[in-house]
């Protein structure tokens, strides 16, 4: 099995105009059955009421026919901003633990965190916040390295029973590892999900195809 690529792709909303542009990319999401791009999930930010969609890209070349005519031509989209990651790590445990959090059933928490890294520190930076300890309340569930993108070197979605935690993670675990000169937190208001326990299964597995994971 070839490795893919993730994309999370930003839909920017026009004011006034959520809900229907919501339900219409999340319309055009789940009747898109082209081959090259698996969508995942979509999030709904919480600070800025925009849409994030996580994709699997298996034909990279592909990818802006996607944002062209699936989520760039849906009603009250007036921008997309895409994050292309080709490596990370990612623990599947946790990673099969969001359609549960999707389904808000058990109270989880989620929040995708931006890092940013001091040139020259990358792989130790890297390293060292995937083998922080163990949290009592916090679930790191992947660790992506997302130079190609506009904001961040990193990507980090966490999940937790305790959304006060999440804060205190970043603060008193991450951003004290050396070579980390910035974060940002995007919280996640809602999920749908779109793909199924086998294209989840598939995510896994590539992700541990990539990291040489057992």
């Amino acid at each position: 099995m070839s490795n893919g690529t993730i994309a999370i792709i930003d839909a920017n909303i026009r004011s006034g105009q959520d809900e229907i542009a919501r339900e219409e990319v999340l319309e055009r999401l789940q009747n898109y059955d082209g081959p090259c791009v698996t969508p995942l999930w979509v999030n709904w930010l919480r600070a800025r009421a925009d849409l994030r969609i996580v994709c699997l890209v298996s034909e990279l070349h592909r990818l802006d026919d996607f944002l062209i005519d699936v989520v760039r031509d849906a009603l009250g989209v007036i921008g997309t901003r895409a994050a292309l990651s080709f490596g990370g790590m990612a623990h599947i445990a946790h990673l099969m633990d969001i359609p549960i959090a999707a389904a808000g059933n058990r109270g989880l928490f989620a929040a995708t965190v931006r890092i940013v890294l001091t040139p020259g520190y990358d792989r130790a930076a890297f390293d060292a916040i995937w083998s922080l300890p163990e949290h009592p309340h916090v679930k790191p569930v992947w660790l992506l390295r997302t130079y190609h993108s506009y904001d961040a070197d990193l990507s980090m979605l966490l999940l937790s029973d305790d959304e006060a935690a999440i804060t205190g993670y970043i603060m008193s675990w991450v951003r004290p590892v050396k070579g980390v000169a910035d974060t940002s937190i995007s919280t996640v208001k809602d999920w749908r999900m779109l793909a199924t326990q086998e294209q989840m299964i598939e995510v896994a597995e590539q992700f541990f195809q990539l990291n040489g994971r057992k």
